[in-house]
């Protein structure tokens, strides 16, 4: 009786192309760097958000200083002026 050979045959090597390979790999590249500029953008906006909670903090207590010192009016920006609030009758 003949034995049946199990020997499986060498594997073959087989490679995408040079332009392929080059193509894929500058995809890679533009995907990674798509990848890190939208974690810079994530970690500026965060910073923008803790720097525009500081801000509005700051306000909040210079207008409760002005408050204090002027009562409750308006005040321009463009000049500083001070103007009373109209008070609205019922």
């Amino acid at each position: 009786m003949a034995k049946k050979s199990t020997k499986k045959a060498a594997p073959v090597s087989k490679t995408i192309s040079d332009a392929e390979l080059e193509t894929l790999q500058g995809l890679q590249k533009s995907l990674s760097n798509a990848i890190n500029n939208l974690a810079n953008i994530e970690i500026a906006k965060y910073e923008l958000l803790q720097d525009h909670a500081e801000m509005k903090l700051e306000m909040q207590k210079f207008t409760s200083t002005l408050q204090d010192n002027y009562g409750h009016v308006n005040i321009s920006l463009a000049d500083g002026s001070i103007t009373e609030i109209e008070k609205v009758e019922e």
